[in-house]
């Protein structure tokens, strides 16, 4: 196992959490998800799902 996730492997719980928490605390989708090992379409669609107001691409909340 390289940290390659299989298509449609969903994140845990905890790494949801972890996700917003970074996103929160200001990195990027591209960033976390290279940090918890998804990409950053999955961890844009975790975070919606999670009710986090997304930033804009200058990192301006929308």
């Amino acid at each position: 196992d390289r940290g390659v996730r299989l298509r449609g492997e969903q994140p845990s719980p905890e790494q949801v959490l972890e996700m917003c928490r970074r996103y929160e605390q200001g990195e990027s989708l591209a960033r976390v998800g290279a940090k918890v090992g998804f990409n950053a379409s999955t961890v844009r669609t975790n975070l919606l799902r999670a009710g986090v107001a997304l930033r804009d691409p200058h990192g301006r909340e929308r």
